[in-house]
């Protein structure tokens, strides 16, 4: 009896260490997955991948019926000589307990590969001791820009432009502001960006709120001075990428005729001299010679000239004005007290 005892424990140590050693060879693993997360979090999950060969790559696939999936099935990859980590970034919901990873199949040309789904517990942030929390959890925050616009006799509109990292920005609330949203949200991996817009008294010379920093394991309080006059935009650490397509054609154009005429005055050549005045007469039609619309009454103004924008307010009446930027089916317009964004479908009809 005493044999068999030991030969049974022998046995089961032996298939341990094998599945143990088996287990440490598997050509894919998880690398990274968080002890927890809190409710509302955007998280990183990482796959490691052992001998990886640039010609063969890995193809993820994660189960389609799993209640949880990946933010963008593109995930971000980082080499290192023959390792390789592949990271997709998950949201944790605001009402369950825990997040389900769903099973991940994984292939190449030589392996099929399943990872089996990975439970991470969910807890809820202790909120009580921030100050004007904004429901922002990130591992890092940027305000990139500030502008202020009128949005009547007593409010301010205010755009942020934010750059944050491993951030739920969609989910940004500043307390003690109305008419608030989030537009044009772009992520790449665990970089997001965002405009945040909200209205606020025009008497109220600043706002203050805190966002959760995930590196720090603490609340960050921002502070944006709003006492900017009434127009004015404040830009931090503007590049170019930052400047709207219809900006960029305008310096070119610009940039182009100056050139000329240089070129013009060097060497005396008609032939700049005929560029010269159609790049000028161009420049003329595209950006002096402004448009006049038509707006029907009861047309509605947008904040932004986005479908989701909110309406700031209608036209009474049929009014024409001056065009001031047209971007996509919508047309920027300033009208007495009223500066916002028509739809096309709102124009006077011929």
């Amino acid at each position: 009896m005493k044999e068999y005892l030991v030969w049974l424990k022998a046995t089961l140590l032996l298939i341990l260490l094998t599945s143990f050693i088996s287990a440490s060879n598997a050509p894919f693993s998880y690398s990274y997955t968080p002890k927890f997360v809190y409710k509302n979090q955007v998280f990183p999950v990482t796959i490691l991948v052992k001998h990886y060969e640039k010609n063969n790559p890995p193809h993820f696939e994660f189960d389609m019926l799993g209640e949880v999936q990946p933010i963008d099935n593109r995930a971000t990859k980082l080499i290192n000589r023959d390792e390789a980590f592949f990271t997709f970034y998950f949201k944790a919901d605001g009402f369950s307990n825990s997040i389900l990873i769903p099973q991940l199949s994984i292939w190449t040309k030589n392996y099929t590969y399943t990872l089996h789904p990975k439970k991470i517990d969910i807890k809820r942030l202790d909120t009580s001791k921030a100050k004007n929390f904004s429901n922002l959890l990130a591992s890092n925050l940027k305000i990139n820009g500030i502008k202020i616009d009128p949005y009547d006799s007593e409010n301010s509109l205010v755009t942020l432009r934010l750059e944050a990292t491993e951030a739920n920005l969609e989910d940004i609330k500043l307390p003690n502001v109305t008419d608030d949203g989030i537009e044009n949200i772009k992520r790449d991996g665990a970089r997001v960006r965002a405009n945040y817009y909200f209205i606020t008294p025009s008497s109220q010379s600043n706002i203050s709120f805190s966002y959760y920093n995930l590196i720090k394991n603490r609340f960050i309080t921002k502070d944006i001075s709003t006492s900017i006059k009434d127009g004015y935009s404040q830009d931090i650490k503007l590049s170019p990428q930052d400047l709207t397509f219809d900006k960029l054609k305008k310096y070119i154009t610009f940039g182009a005729i100056a050139i000329l005429l240089i070129l013009l005055i060097l060497t005396r050549d008609t032939l700049y001299l005929i560029l010269s005045i159609a790049l000028i007469a161009v420049a003329i039609y595209l950006y002096i010679n402004k448009k006049s619309i038509c707006i029907q009454e009861g047309a509605s103004v947008y904040i932004l000239p986005t479908q989701n924008s909110n309406i700031s307010q209608e036209f009474n009446s049929q009014v024409n004005t001056t065009l001031i930027r047209k971007y996509k089916n919508f047309n920027k317009v300033e009208y007495k007290n009223i500066r916002g964004w028509v739809k096309d479908e709102d124009l006077c009809k011929d």
